[in-house]
């Protein structure tokens, strides 16, 4: 089922223009946006705390991608098969879970904590790159929705981690006064 979403998807490619234009930005400078918005975050004092807050779940899902990667080594579809519309080249090493689609997400699934507008938007544009990314030829669908869950789980327990420290420190203020 993984290899027929994926020929349905990198079947499109090669049949229009702006659509395949639309992929290759997504997949090339999409995760690019995603790391100039995180910095833009960080310096501003008046956002830092959701900067933060997206930098540690983009780790934390990143530290968890890697570890899957080594555990489960699974060759991209442009390397299994041979009518792959590859539309830009890559190194084919391990494919899954999709790091791309893992990064875009943890951010943006942790900035909807932090500003729901601004969070709807970037995940909006994290799944234009994980689209993009069986629809270029790098990753099948299973590698993307992989990356999805990777982030997602990050962003929750990074969200219980900070709720359980505002519970502390608001039990050691309350023991302090």
């Amino acid at each position: 089922m993984d290899y027929r979403l994926f020929e349905w998807i990198n079947g499109w490619a090669g049949k229009y223009g702006w659509l395949d234009l639309l992929m290759i930005v997504m997949t090339d400078y999409g995760p690019y946006l995603f790391a100039i918005l995180l910095g833009v975050l960080l310096l501003l004092k008046k956002h830092r705390s959701g900067g933060i807050l997206a930098g540690c779940t983009l780790a934390l899902a990143l530290s968890f991608s890697f570890m899957i990667g080594q555990l489960w080594e699974r060759a991209r579809p442009f390397v299994t098969h041979d009518n792959v519309n590859l539309l830009l080249s890559k190194e084919p090493n391990a494919s899954f879970p999709s790091d791309h689609t893992t990064g875009a997400f943890a951010i943006a699934f942790a900035l909807c904590h932090y500003n729901k507008t601004l969070g709807n938007i970037l995940l909006i544009l994290a799944l234009l790159i994980g689209i993009s990314r069986p629809y270029v030829g790098h990753h099948y669908p299973g590698d993307v929705f992989a990356g999805m869950t990777v982030a997602f789980l990050a962003a929750q327990l990074v969200q219980y981690g900070m709720k359980r420290f505002r519970a502390r420190s608001a039990n050691v203020s309350e023991t302090a006064s």
